[in-house]
C-alpha cells in the first residue's frame, strides 16, 4: 500500500531533491508574478468569467499538480486554448441578455451562472481524465503528433487574437460561437468599428507597443539578461496609475477589472444537473488538456534527460481539474509560456510551482485592491502578447513531425546494428531514443538495464560501433528526420565519452534527402554514411580491429600485455 501511494505521489521525491538546489536559484517574484497572476486574470476574460476566478485557477491546480505530476519543469494553470473553449461553452449555455445595461444584481447573477458552468466543465473534464487513468489510456500520448499539437495551438492563437479585438477597441459585442465564429467576429468588429473607444484604442496601442518589444528582448537576450524584463508588471502598474489619476473609467467609460474579492471561495460542488449539457464540451477539453500537457512534459523530459509517466499525468491533471472545480475554477492544463519563463528563471522541480502559489496567494489575500483600476484592454493585450510563441511557430508547421521504433537488433562483439523496419512516423514517439540509449549502454542502469519492451538483460560486450540500418525506412517526413538529428545531437557527447562511433547505412534517396534538409550533415561527416549495411559493417569491423591492435600495443608498452 505504501508503494502504491508513493507511486501516485511522485512529487515528494522530486521535492526532496529540490532542497539540495539552493534557494537563491528559486524563481524570484519578478518571474512568478507576471507569469501566474496577470495571465490568470487575462485568460479569465477568454473563459467569460470575472478576472478573480483566473487567480483561483492559477492557485489550486498548481498546488495539486505539484504533488501528483511527473513533469518536473511543468507549470500548470490557465491556458489560452482551454479558456477559449470554456468561454465558448459558457457563452452558449449562459448567453448575455439582449438588454444592454444590466443592474448590479443582474450582473452578479449572470456571473454566478457562468462561473457555475465553467466549474462544471472543469469537473466533467477532470472526471473524464480520471476515467482514462483507470483504463490506463496514457498510451494514447504516443499518438500525439507534434504537427497536430502545433497546428492546434497556432489555430487557437488566431482565434484568441480575433476574440480580443472587441476588448482592444472598446466595443461591447456578444461573443460569436459555433461554426465560422472567427469570421463572424471579424465581420461584427468591422461593422462596429466606427463605435470604437479612442481611449481604449490608445491604451491598447501603447500596451502592445511596450509588451511586444519587451518580450522580443527577453527572448533574444535571455543569456545576457540577469533576469527577464517584467513587461507585464510595468504595463499593469502604468495603466492602473493612469486610469486612477485620469478617471478614465468615469470620463471615457474605460472598462476596468473592478474589485477583486479577497480570500478564497467557499468549496461548492458544481451543479451536476449541468453535466449532460456540458459533456460535449468536457470531452474535447479533456483530450486537449492531456495532449498539450503530455506533449509539453515530454519536450522538457527529453531536454533534461528524465522520463514522465503518461498515466500518472492523466491522474495529476484529472485530479487538479476535478478538485479545483470545487473552488469555482475553470479548466486548466500545462501552460507553455509560464513553463518556459519559469525554466529560464531557474526552476528545476515542482518547487517552482509552489513558489508561484505563494505569489498568487499574496495577490488573493492582500494585493487584490491594487488591480481595481486596471483596464481590461491591458489584459487583452497581455493575452495577445502571450501568444507570441504560437504565432511564430506557424512557420515551423511544414517541418514538424515525429519519430519511430527500433524493432530489430543484430549484435556482434563491439558492433551493434540497429535496423528500422518501419517508416519514421509519429505513432512510436520516444521509443527510438530510449531503445538507442539501452543498446548503447547509456541508460540509467548502464551495464544492466531493463529493455524498454522486455525483461532485464545483462549487456555482456560493450558497444564500440553502432550502425543505424535504415534499409527498412521507406519514407521519412521532416519531423521524423529532425528527431533522428536531435537524438544524434543529444547523444553526441555521451557517445564520445563512451568512445562509441555512430554510422548510418542504406538510406534511400528520399530518406537521405529528408535527413539532409533536417540538418543531419551539419552533425554527421560523409565518412559516417554508407551505401549498404555490409559496407558499414566492414568499416566498423576494421575500426574495431585497428582499435584492438592499438590498445594491445599500448598495453605492451606499459608492460601489461604479458
Amino acid at each position: 500500500m505504501r508503494h502504491d501511494l508513493a507511486s501516485l505521489m511522485p512529487a515528494p521525491k522530486s521535492l526532496r531533491r529540490a532542497f539540495s538546489w539552493r534557494l537563491d536559484k528559486a524563481p524570484s517574484p519578478q518571474h512568478t508574478f507576471p507569469s501566474t497572476s496577470i495571465p490568470g486574470m487575462a485568460f479569465a476574460l477568454l473563459a467569460s468569467v470575472p478576472p478573480v476566478f483566473g487567480l483561483y485557477t492559477s492557485f489550486f491546480p498548481v498546488l495539486i499538480y505539484s504533488l501528483l505530476g511527473t513533469g518536473r519543469h511543468l507549470s500548470t494553470g490557465t491556458f489560452a486554448i482551454l479558456s477559449l473553449m470554456t468561454g465558448s461553452a459558457v457563452e452558449r449555455l449562459v448567453p448575455e441578455p439582449l438588454v444592454g445595461n444590466l443592474s448590479g444584481t443582474e450582473k452578479e447573477q449572470l456571473d454566478a451562472q457562468r462561473v457555475g458552468v465553467a466549474a462544471a466543465v472543469a469537473f466533467g473534464s477532470g472526471a473524464l481524465m480520471l476515467g482514462m487513468f483507470v483504463l490506463q489510456l496514457g498510451v494514447l500520448s504516443t499518438f500525439l503528433s507534434e504537427p497536430v499539437v502545433k497546428a492546434l495551438t497556432s489555430g487557437v492563437a488566431l482565434h484568441v487574437l480575433v476574440s480580443q479585438l472587441p476588448s482592444l477597441l472598446g466595443l461591447s459585442l456578444p461573443r460569436q460561437i459555433g461554426c465560422f465564429s472567427l469570421f463572424k467576429t471579424l465581420a461584427a468588429v468591422l461593422t462596429a468599428l466606427p463605435r470604437s473607444s479612442p481611449a481604449e484604442l490608445t491604451i491598447s496601442a501603447l500596451s502592445l507597443a511596450l509588451l511586444v518589444p519587451v518580450k522580443e528582448l527577453n527572448v533574444r537576450f535571455r543569456d545576457r539578461l540577469p533576469t527577464p524584463i517584467p513587461g507585464e508588471v510595468v504595463m499593469v502598474l502604468l495603466a492602473s496609475v493612469l486610469c486612477f489619476t485620469s478617471s478614465l473609467d468615469t470620463r471615457y467609460h474605460v472598462q476596468i477589472v473592478g474589485l477583486l474579492p479577497g480570500g478564497f471561495p467557499q468549496p461548492l460542488l458544481p451543479n451536476l444537473a449541468e453535466l449532460p449539457r456540458i459533456l460535449a464540451d468536457s470531452l474535447p477539453i479533456a483530450l486537449v488538456t492531456f495532449a498539450v500537457s503530455a506533449s509539453l512534459a515530454s519536450i522538457y523530459a527529453d531536454k533534461y534527460s528524465y522520463t514522465i509517466d503518461s498515466n500518472q499525468e492523466l491522474l495529476a491533471h484529472g485530479a487538479s481539474n476535478l478538485i479545483s472545480s470545487l473552488f469555482s475554477c475553470f479548466p486548466n492544463s500545462a501552460t507553455l509560456a509560464t513553463t518556459s519563463l519559469l525554466v529560464d528563471a531557474g526552476g528545476k522541480t515542482q518547487l517552482a510551482g509552489l513558489f508561484s502559489c505563494i505569489v498568487v496567494l499574496s495577490v488573493l489575500l492582500w494585493l487584490g485592491p491594487f488591480f481595481y483600476y486596471l483596464p481590461k484592454a491591458v489584459l487583452a493585450c497581455i493575452n495577445i502578447s502571450s501568444m507570441r510563441q504560437m504565432f511564430f511557430q506557424m512557420q515551423e508547421l511544414p517541418q514538424l513531425w515525429h519519430i519511430s521504433r527500433v524493432d530489430f537488433l543484430l549484435q556482434v562483439p563491439g558492433l551493434c546494428i540497429l535496423s528500422y523496419p518501419t517508416p519514421l512516423y509519429f505513432g512510436t514517439r520516444g521509443q527510438f531514443r530510449r531503445n538507442l540509449e539501452w543498446h548503447l549502454g547509456l541508460g540509467e542502469g548502464e551495464k544492466e538495464t531493463s529493455k524498454p519492451d522486455g525483461p532485464t538483460v545483462a549487456v555482456a560486450e560493450p558497444v564500440r560501433v553502432v550502425v543505424l540500418d535504415f534499409s527498412g525506412v521507406t519514407f521519412a517526413d521532416a519531423a521524423g528526420a529532425r528527431e533522428v538529428v536531435q537524438v544524434r545531437e543529444r547523444l553526441a557527447s555521451r557517445c564520445r565519452d563512451a568512445r562509441i562511433h555512430l554510422l548510418l547505412a542504406q538510406c534511400n534517396a528520399s530518406v537521405l534527402g529528408t535527413l539532409t534538409r533536417a540538418g543531419l550533415l551539419d552533425r554527421v561527416t560523409p565518412d559516417q554514411l554508407f551505401v549498404s549495411v555490409q559496407d558499414a559493417a566492414a568499416y566498423a569491423l576494421g575500426s574495431l580491429v585497428r582499435g584492438s591492435s592499438t590498445r594491445s600495443e599500448s598495453q605492451e608498452a606499459l608492460g601489461c600485455g604479458k
